[in-house]
């Protein structure tokens, strides 16, 4: 049987066929570098390479001093094997490491290139120990065998504040804002999202909401004593992913007033790029809302929900939104720790 003792070929470049491009350095955003490799056997021959085996014998180090990156690190310059959402070169298109075999006996490996704030540009090349006997090696440094590399240039990570993001809002619809005998409900969607250029979010995590089910997402409810407890202002923040074009529950006093209604979200387009949130004014007659419902034991309840969202290269932006004051609306604004 065939032993791996040798290569013809080895050479690194970025997934994108560039040699070389910016990361931010957060810990975050990857890059994907894609190994090119033909094995060969003790006789000159090329050999096919079983993939599992091929990556454990496969490093990413430095160009000049050949020292290897940090394998699943947390600090400095990092690699893995797998991609996550934030894999995209900043200003370019946005990839588990990935063995595929191409023309002339070439195989091909992807690992994934990450770093954490403070480093400084780094040339990468690729270390490969084969079978034979002495274990040889072959690298692309610059006193390898085959010198080639990727550079990487870092920037330091954006952090996102309320001068970055679109923060606007318009009428939705409800399933029952036609139905005027007993309730009058008025809603409107808030719309959290990115506004630098080519760029958008990605992923959004919400702390601070009710989560029972028939108030999921509610975070603020606010009945005051005039009109006879006739006036509900409601705060809604529908954080599950994947969004989606559908609809929430609203107003839900099942008790006593035997009411409820649904309102129409992610009714925009491009619905991952950004947060939904609903603000609700409902009136009713009579002797007026009835508590407790749900979580709704007193007149007026809330959270102020802290939200974290994610850019596509893994820079972030923390924000609040105001659950003591709802009655005017939905006020977001930058966190304060």
């Amino acid at each position: 049987m065939a032993t791996w003792t040798g290569v013809s070929h080895l050479s690194v470049t970025l997934t994108s066929g560039d040699q070389n491009c910016a990361i931010y350095a957060n810990g975050l955003n990857r890059i994907g570098v894609t190994i090119s490799i033909t094995p060969t056997d003790e006789c000159g021959d090329l050999i096919e390479v079983d993939p599992q085996h091929l990556v454990s014998n496969l490093w990413l180090i430095d160009y000049i001093d050949e020292s290897k990156l940090h394998w699943n690190g947390k600090s400095g310059w990092s690699y893995t094997d797998t991609e996550n959402e934030f894999t995209a070169i900043p200003g370019g298109a946005g990839e588990r490491a990935e063995v595929a075999t191409g023309g002339n006996g070439a195989q091909h490996v992807t690992f994934y290139v990450y770093c954490s704030p403070g480093v400084t540009k780094k040339s990468i090349s690729v270390l490969v120990r084969t079978d034979s006997e002495d274990g040889d090696t072959f690298s692309t440094s610059k006193d390898g065998a085959y010198p080639s590399q990727v550079v990487i240039n870092p920037r330091a990570a954006a952090t996102y504040t309320k001068d970055n993001i679109s923060w606007d809002y318009s009428r939705t619809s409800t399933d029952e804002e036609n139905n005027t005998r007993y309730v009058t409900t008025r809603a409107w969607n808030y719309y959290l999202s990115l506004k630098e250029p080519d760029n958008y979010f990605v992923t959004f995590r919400v702390h601070g909401h009710f989560s029972d089910s028939g108030y999921d997402g509610l975070f603020s409810a606010h009945i005051p004593a005039d009109n006879d407890r006739g006036n509900f202002y409601g705060g809604y923040v529908w954080y599950s992913e994947p969004h989606n074009y559908s609809t929430g529950q609203i107003v839900n006093f099942p008790e006593g007033n035997h009411w409820w209604d649904t309102a129409a979200i992610y009714d925009r387009s491009y619905p991952e790029q950004y947060l939904c949130f609903t603000w609700v004014h409902s009136t009713t007659s009579g002797d007026g809302w009835h508590i407790p419902n749900g979580p709704i034991t007193n007149w007026h309840v809330y959270y102020t929900p802290r939200i974290v969202a994610w850019d596509r290269y893994g820079n972030t932006g923390t924000f609040w939104v105001d659950g003591d004051e709802i009655t005017k609306g939905l006020n977001l604004t930058d966190y304060q720790p």
